[in-house]
């Protein structure tokens, strides 16, 4: 189904960026273990074949290198040390990227993966990005390109370890590579410091320590003996869109159910719809619900402005906080399950962001039992 056409390295410029090595902060620690994130994003592409080889393909190489000039650390590895130190991310000159360009016998794939309609785990697997870990180097970044044929459209696939950076610093990158793509050069982003990112790690404050505390726990998980979970097969995926006008209905629902002063948002009735929904369909489908179990829904928030003093938006790594949300299954079975978790959910982020004194980093020490 997939046919290989090149698959090469990807660096910065020589001689543009020094080699450095980047220490992990405690908001990086969390996610040492945890499996790469694996995007995929679908563009349609009206060309031949022969157009995405001789012009896209030199492009996309050239602007990825120009954009890994200013997000070097993705083309870096994060290291174990063998004498039980904390990990650090490293760059050194030569460091690069894998970059795997293919193509699908099938055009008829194309919409079929970026439809909305239900599709399997095992149909998006062959799409994404593999990298080559060892118990101790992880690369941090991977990319596979797939052309689809009879002009039907094209898949980028970017496998991204999450203790690098968050989704804010990812997104920035890609939007940076797409920029600097689409211009042909990177004056864009030199020429503009406000998107420069951000890599003096010394403005995340840590006055309590909390970095050695998660190295605490994470440090006894031995990274040679650490498998990351099997490719899930058997999950089926099914989009579904909420417009505005149905956000606006849901609102609806909630805010004369609640006080007045609490936190209603389209997040949170988003997610308590969708919560409520999932629940309420396992019911459905024969799965025993225990009455007084708990249900339990995990989400995280960009903190950047948040901090006392605030970071850059622009800060390279991750940033972010966790909320913890948990409720009983019968009451998200009610009819009214939908409104009660979209209260809960949004005096959970009113509680930690709106109204705590005590700053968004409370109980941050505790993160690591998540």
């Amino acid at each position: 189904m997939i046919h290989l056409l090149e698959h090469c390295r990807i660096a910065p410029p020589p001689d543009s960026v020094e080699d450095i090595s980047i220490p992990l902060t405690f908001f990086d620690m969390p996610w040492l273990y945890f499996p790469s994130m694996k995007i995929l994003l679908f563009y349609e592409f009206s060309h031949p074949k022969a157009y995405f080889v001789d012009t896209i393909i030199p492009r996309l190489k050239r602007s990825l290198s120009l954009t890994l000039k200013h997000f070097f650390p993705l083309s870096g590895n994060l290291i174990f040390l063998t004498d039980g130190s904390m990990p650090e991310i490293l760059y050194k000159d030569g460091d690069s990227v894998s970059l795997t360009f293919s193509e699908c016998i099938s055009h008829l794939y194309f919409h079929h993966l970026s439809g909305n309609h239900q599709r399997t785990d095992n149909d998006f697997h062959p799409f994404t990005a593999s990298t080559n870990s060892t118990p101790f180097v992880a690369p941090i970044l991977s990319i596979r390109v797939t052309l689809f044929p009879n002009s039907a459209g094209i898949c980028i696939g970017l496998t991204h370890h999450h203790v690098a950076s968050d989704a804010n610093t990812f997104l920035r990158f890609v939007r940076s590579w797409a920029s600097i793509n689409k211009l042909g050069g990177d004056a864009t982003i030199t020429e503009n410091p406000s998107i420069l990112p951000f890599y003096d790690r010394s403005i995340v404050k840590d006055p309590i320590w909390i970095r050695s505390k998660f190295w605490s726990h994470f440090g006894e998980i031995k990274s040679e003996a650490f498998q990351p979970p099997p490719l899930r097969t058997n999950t089926v995926l099914a989009t579904f869109v909420l417009g505005r006008a149905e956000v606006q209905r849901l609102k609806k629902l909630v805010i004369p159910q609640i006080p007045k002063k609490s936190h209603v948002s389209a997040f949170t009735v988003v997610c308590g719809y969708v919560w409520s929904c999932m629940v309420k369909a396992r019911a459905r489908n024969g799965e025993e619900i225990v009455e007084n179990g708990s249900e339990h829904l995990v989400f995280s928030a960009d903190c950047r402005t948040l901090l006392d003093p605030p970071i850059p938006t622009t800060y390279f790594g991750n940033c972010i906080i966790c909320f913890i949300v948990t409720i009983k299954s019968r009451e998200l079975i009610q009819e009214d399950g939908f409104i009660v978790v979209a209260k809960l959910i949004g005096e959970a982020i009113q509680e930690r962001v709106l109204k705590n004194k005590e700053g968004i980093l409370r109980s941050a020490e505790k993160w690591a039992r998540i």
